[in-house]
């Protein structure tokens, strides 16, 4: 096709129509700074009614000779796509006859003259812009491992000259990103970035600009000093601002961008700031209301039928898709019964869907959740995926149906012939579901609990071949995840703790069966002989049974088991009373545990508070925890596997927006810290947009080594805990240790040693359950705290620094006279002293 208009020059973005506001403002900024080039817009989407580009030529991505266009789409997301596309346009616009092809991203703003950049297409070929220019080792995000993940060159801007070397890099570049333009880091691939890293060493004439001026964003903005000229321009470095990349922007956010940790949009009258509103005007005034929400054409097969991305996958990989015609609805029973198509197992789990396998063989959380997929944790996928995959992996109807008659085939057989279970569940299978998974739900293990222990007895050798005699002499069997990162292995740390003072032998049993948690805590001591009459097992009630059949009835035989238990609301649900029988007594950490467990039993139920200690044996400084070193912290932590719902981090986060949302003057900071995020990514988005929203709030993810957690406890000025229900509160109690002032629901376990005079007590309203939740039970009350109690309770602590002061004091002495390991050692000496009279 010959070119249309005489110019040498054509300059294009790439956008879907939700974008069009971004690429309006490019093209108006190119339109002022660079007025001779032909502007072009690659759209991959469907041209509607609203799609509008006044300034461009709009090609649609149909016009673009890609070979089987529908299967080409389809395959990739929305993103891959809008990437993938980018050497397709360019050799359109090459053989239209344009000397000099440019791309931009579309949320890039042109701020000063092309010139140079047309200059240098004369001597060179291509144009890259690096990423980084200099060190990036600041410990926030990105970082240069993520940056060179990512790729080395940004390709929110390429510059080619027609020539037969660009020609050949395009034909290349068509190749690779035919089936590999996507976002797999494990391959290392980064959509079409990724693949530029190979371009200055297999093509001649590329030329890597690293003028400080061009292509400046978030990566690279802490390297370069942009300021405002006195007529109203930009400069960087003291040149001209080029051209300014607002990578991850959003006009809501405060945040420069969504991928990063780094800035914010700048205080009013810094010039990040001036350039940001002005961008924020001119994405208002070109669309940003008309466009943003606009749907994604290729959202949906030619049915109406929603695309999951796992879809996306198959259709890439999968060679059945071959000639299928993706803009025929005809066709689309056929594109159904693809990703329907079951695959057996042979392991003895039930068929799933070749698009629910696609589904687990994508993420990582689904593959540790449920490991041997081909077998016994067919069942539980499945169960997710009913549950699940419709909210998190866009699954409609029609590709649940398939798993649940696979899954309801399954429970009938197993109804009709009960007695086959023993058989068809051998130890290896269960040896494989044990001790392969990370993450074993608890409703799970409830519901296994009161049945697995036959099948455990089996499945594995027993710990050690324990002697069936014991001695006379009052002594403790310590057994629990003592190694745990968990708060059911920091309880049993707890009564270790209290045991090394109270003078009494012990001996220690690490059991490990069941539990998720990372077992990386120290713990020092002695296994001994387990020859003492009295066995402490800190296992939950929901463990009991499969701890005690593990652990096998040589342990338990002539000895006193204690069950020392948690549990948050103040019911003791039926389906854990057949924990009652494992055990020949109860100790609990609370006056509210108490009152619900032993509510339903003869058994004692004793209190015996755990023993609270919190050791820094390095200091580190804020900086070194990567901590605002002038702000009031406030510090929230809780692990997503204890029911974020329960936890509520983000009642904190909304307290805190609440608090402070009017008070930019005042320097504060929220600091949430939260183990197994990716667990739930629907609460992760939530975290995410409030960060955006307000960059005060810091999150920190994962685990971190108990000197380090114990430091950030010490760094932090207040503790916060919205929980609508604990059994303890252990955080909270560590943060008094430390002499922190907390402000916590006043409701649950944590009332035993919080009170108006130590800490600051959020009012709230009982609520009932409307739906399960984990082991919570519909029906079931917990707190639900009053947020706007909180937020001017936030604000009063940070205001009023003698009362914090004070209420740290009190906190100190509340839980190190009430709550230290010798009077938790002198109650348990007392009562083994009692129960050893009673049993010999």
């Amino acid at each position: 096709m010959s070119q249309p208009t005489g110019h040498d020059v054509c300059i294009f973005t790439v956008v879907s129509n939700n974008y069009l506001h971004f690429a309006n403002t490019l093209f108006e900024s190119l339109r002022a700074y660079c007025p001779d080039a032909d502007l072009v817009l690659g759209l991959c989407d469907r041209k509607v009614a609203d799609t509008c580009c006044p300034i461009a030529e709009v090609i649609d991505i149909a016009e673009l000779d890609i070979p089987e266009l529908g299967t080409f789409i389809y395959q990739y997301s929305i993103l891959e796509l809008n990437t993938a596309i980018k050497p397709y346009v360019i050799e359109l616009l090459m053989n239209r006859g344009y000397k000099k092809v440019i791309y931009f991203d579309p949320d890039i703003l042109v701020c000063s003259t092309l010139g140079p950049m047309l200059g240098l297409l004369d001597d060179h070929n291509v144009l890259l812009t690096p990423h980084l220019t200099d060190l990036l080792d600041d410990g926030r995000w990105p970082t240069e491992l993520s940056i060179l993940q990512a790729g080395s060159y940004n390709l929110g801007f390429i510059a080619l000259r027609t020539c037969d070397e660009t020609r050949k890099l395009v034909k290349w570049w068509q190749a690779k990103l035919y089936k590999e333009c996507v976002v797999d880091l494990p391959r290392n691939l980064f959509v079409d970035q990724k693949w530029m890293d190979l371009v200055p060493s297999l093509f001649s004439g590329v030329y890597i600009n690293r003028d400080t001026s061009w292509n400046i964003a978030y990566w690279n903005l802490g390297q370069r000093s942009l300021e405002l000229a006195s007529d109203g321009s930009f400069e960087v470095d003291g040149k001209p601002l080029v051209f300014f990349h607002f990578s991850g922007f959003s006009i809501e956010a405060n945040t420069l961008s969504k991928h990063q940790n780094r800035f914010d949009k700048g205080s009013r009258g810094t010039p990040l700031r001036e350039l940001c509103t002005r961008y924020e005007e001119t994405l208002t005034r070109n669309g940003f209301e008309r466009f943003n929400n606009l749907p994604y054409a290729f959202s949906h097969f030619a049915d109406g039928t929603q695309v999951p991305d796992s879809a996306r996958r198959l259709i890439r990989t999968c060679d059945a898709f071959a000639g299928v015609d993706f803009f025929d609805g005809k066709q689309c029973p056929r594109i159904h019964e693809e990703l329907n198509r079951l695959v057996h197992s042979k392991k003895g789990g039930i068929s799933l869907t070749a698009l629910s396998l696609a589904l687990w063989d994508s993420r990582a959380d689904l593959r540790d959740a449920f490991p041997a997929v081909e077998s016994v944790d067919s069942f539980r996928f499945a169960e997710w995926l009913l549950d699940t995959a419709p909210r998190e992996a866009g699954f409609s109807e029609l590709y649940l149906a398939p798993v649940r008659e696979q899954l309801e085939r399954a429970r009938k057989a197993d109804a009709a012939q009960p007695k086959a279970l023993g058989e068809t569940l051998k130890s290896k299978l269960f040896r494989m579901v044990w001790q392969q998974r990370r993450r074993v739900p608890l409703k799970m293990r409830i519901a296994l609990a009161p049945y697995a222990g036959w099948a455990l007895k089996h499945a594995y050798p027993r710990l050690q071949q324990l002697p069936p005699e014991r001695s006379n002499e009052t002594g403790i069997n310590l057994i629990g995840y003592l190694h745990a990162e968990s708060g059911v292995g920091e309880a049993a740390r707890a009564s270790l703790r209290a045991l090394r003072h109270s003078g009494l032998p012990f001996s220690l049993v690490d059991y490990r069966l069941g539990n998720v948690s990372r077992m990386g805590e120290t713990v020092h001591g002695h296994g001994g002989a387990f020859r003492y009459p009295i066995n402490l097992v800190h296992v939950n009630a929901d463990q009991s049974k499969i701890a005690r059949d593990h652990l096998g009835s040589e342990l338990f035989h002539d000895r006193y088991t204690i069950g020392y238990w948690y549990w948050e609301l103040p019911v003791f649900p039926a389906f854990l009373h057949f924990a009652y029988d494992q055990v020949d007594e109860i100790w609990v950490s609370t006056e509210y545990n108490r009152a619900a467990i032993s509510r339903y039993t003869c058994k004692p139920v004793t209190l015996i508070p755990p023993a609270i200690e919190v050791v820094i044996e390095k200091p580190l400084s804020r900086s070194e925890l990567h901590l605002d070193e002038g702000a009031f912290l406030f510090l929230h932590m809780s692990d997503t596997l204890s029911m974020p719902e329960r936890k509520n981090p983000i009642g904190v986060i909304r307290a805190f927006q609440k608090a402070f949302q009017d008070k930019p003057e005042v320097n504060v900071k929220l600091v949430i810290k939260l183990s197994n995020l990716e667990r739930h990514p629907a609460l992760a988005a939530e975290v995410y947009a409030a960060m955006e929203h307000d960059t005060r709030i810091q999150l920190i993810g994962g685990y971190l080594d108990r000197n380090t957690l114990n430091n950030l406890i010490e760094a932090c000025d207040c503790y916060v805990s919205l929980h609508r229900a604990e059994g303890f509160g252990l955080p909270i109690a560590e943060a008094m240790y430390l002499g922190k002032p907390v402000i916590a629901t006043h409701w649950s376990g944590n009332v035993d040693f919080m009170n108006d005079g130590n800490s600051l007590l959020v009012r709230y309203t009982l609520v009932e359950l409307e739906q399960d939740i984990g082991p919570y039970q519909k029906g079931q009350v917990w707190a639900e705290p009053d947020i706007d109690d909180a937020a001017e309770k936030m604000l009063r602590v940070v205001e009023d620094r003698a009362l914090s002061l004070q209420l740290g004091r009190a906190a100190f002495e509340t839980i190190r006279n009430d709550f230290s390991p010798s009077r938790s050692a002198q109650l348990i000496n007392a009562r083994a002293t009692d129960i050893n009279l009673t049993i010999n």
